[in-house]
């Protein structure tokens, strides 16, 4: 007969005491759950869910951008030609973008002649799934007869990283084109061509050679943050217009113009910087005017003497007037993002009342955002330090970039893989150990406390464990 077992209830101090001592074993199974990691987190080069937020990043400088090209006035059955760009150089970034994160375009013209939009040879990289840098070498482009580019070569590369998305810095983009020489309205393939002093002549000629760049890249701000950079910058060769005559208008390069905006996570340490350029302005031989300051202009009579006129169709002599003037920048500056964009120099030419030339010369273009803000690694506080005004730079401080698109070894120190294209000279180099430091990342918690705290549980839970086993005796 079995006998019946009477089950006899625990103490509660020794339920106490095991139960502290269960929590003793959970609290050294599971780890401490740390705070959220302050930077990204990245294994094996592999992207996480705790990656940083996303980011993006445009660039474009154009040689000229011609809004209206009217040859009207001297031949009325001619139609009229707008929004022209010549020598584009071009880049974009966008983390979220498929199949490719980054584009960098180079071409020599882009035109939209009655509604048809029409374009010349281009160099094009992207990546991810890239074959590297492309390049195209031209000997001569017309746009519709009425831009006359002589040779160029363009250039451009695209790279990408997974882990820029986790907090690495380095090149994005990079493109360049450069061109022996541009005539606007020299008088081929029909168009009239310019009567001055009874002689063939150019409404606009720049050279001998002039070339733009554009760059984006992911740098070390101060504190360790990551900011985007995009920058433009445009390298003209001297100016003239009605190129040959005793009247002819000169315009020297002094200085060559960039424009960067670095966005940054909070709109108090992003930043615009425009330089532009220093230009001298002669008519006749004679020195007119110095232009210096971003919005100074120049306005210049061309004398019916001149004897302006078109080709077949043309309206008879025409007095002429040309208007030079430095471009200013116009910008926007938010939370995280930051866009700027102005013109070198706009050249106006009115016959009259009308427009015959509307051009800018030396566009340029830029946009940025930035991705959200980290708390950057303990001790890092170097890094990447943008202008902090919006405002033009003082001549003194202009930078010419590089007249030549020619390859380079490297972008920067730290960009991986290398650019091949000679970057725009903006800003200055980023870290060496590619923008991480060296540290590792934050993840909030104090080890010391960890420790501590951990040692205090175990006693705890032996003290707990031997009150529970004397009970129990």
């Amino acid at each position: 007969m079995p006998i019946a077992r009477r089950q006899i209830p625990t103490p509660r101090r020794r339920r106490a005491a095991e139960t502290a001592a269960a929590a003793v074993v959970a609290a050294l199974v599971v780890p401490a759950a740390p705070a959220a990691a302050a930077t990204t987190d990245c294994r094996d080069g592999q992207v996480t869910a705790r990656s940083q937020a996303d980011f993006s990043a445009r660039s474009q400088a154009d040689l000229a951008k011609i809004t209206i090209l009217d040859p009207g006035p001297l031949h009325r059955d001619l139609p009229a030609l707008a929004d022209v760009r010549l020598a584009s150089s071009r880049g974009e970034a966008d983390s979220k973008g498929k199949p490719h994160k980054t584009v960098a375009t180079a071409r020599y013209a882009d035109a939209k002649l009655l509604g048809i939009s029409g374009g010349q040879a281009s160099a094009v990289s992207t990546a991810p799934r890239s074959s590297g840098p492309a390049g195209v070498d031209l000997a001569a482009v017309d746009v519709a007869g009425l831009a006359t580019v002589k040779s160029g070569t363009a250039r451009a590369e695209a790279t990408w990283d997974d882990a820029y998305r986790c907090g690495k810095t380095g090149p994005l983009t990079r493109s360049a084109t450069m061109l022996a020489g541009l005539d606007v309205l020299g008088g081929t393939h029909g168009v009239p061509v310019l009567s001055l002093a009874s002689h063939r002549s150019s409404l606009l000629r720049v050279g001998p050679t002039g070339s733009t760049q554009s760059a984006t890249d992911l740098v070390r701000l101060k504190g360790g943050r990551v900011g985007v950079r995009a920058g433009a910058g445009v390298a003209l060769g001297d100016l003239s217009l009605f190129t040959g005559t005793e009247h002819e208008i000169g315009i020297k390069v002094v200085t060559q113009p960039t424009l960067e905006v670095v966005a940054a996570p909070d709109s108090r340490h992003s930043a615009v910087d425009y330089r532009p350029a220093v230009l001298e302005v002669t008519s006749g031989g004679e020195t007119v005017s110095t232009l210096r300051d971003a919005g100074a202009d120049v306005s210049i009579s061309v004398a019916d003497s001149l004897g302006l006129i078109g080709g077949k169709g043309s309206q008879g002599r025409h007095d002429a007037t040309v208007r030079l003037s430095l471009g200013q920048v116009t910008s926007d500056v938010s939370k995280r993002k930051v866009s700027a964009s102005a013109a070198t120099l706009r050249v106006e030419v009115k016959i009259g009342t009308a427009h015959l030339l509307d051009v800018a010369l030396g566009y340029m273009s830029v946009a940025a955002c930035a991705p959200a803000a980290v708390k950057p690694p303990r001790g890092d506080h170097g890094g990447y330090s943008p202008s902090p005004s919006p405002s033009a730079a003082a001549p003194s401080r202009h930078s010419s970039p590089a007249p030549s698109p020619s390859p380079s070894a490297s972008a920067s120190a730290s960009a991986s893989p290398s650019a091949a294209v000679r970057p725009v000279a903006l800003g200055e180099p980023l870290p060496g150990d590619g923008g991480t430091g060296g540290a590792l990342a934050l993840t909030g918690s104090n080890v010391a406390v960890i420790g501590l705290g951990g040692a205090a549980l175990v006693l705890f839970g032996a003290v707990a464990l031997l009150l529970g086993r004397r009970r129990r005796g």
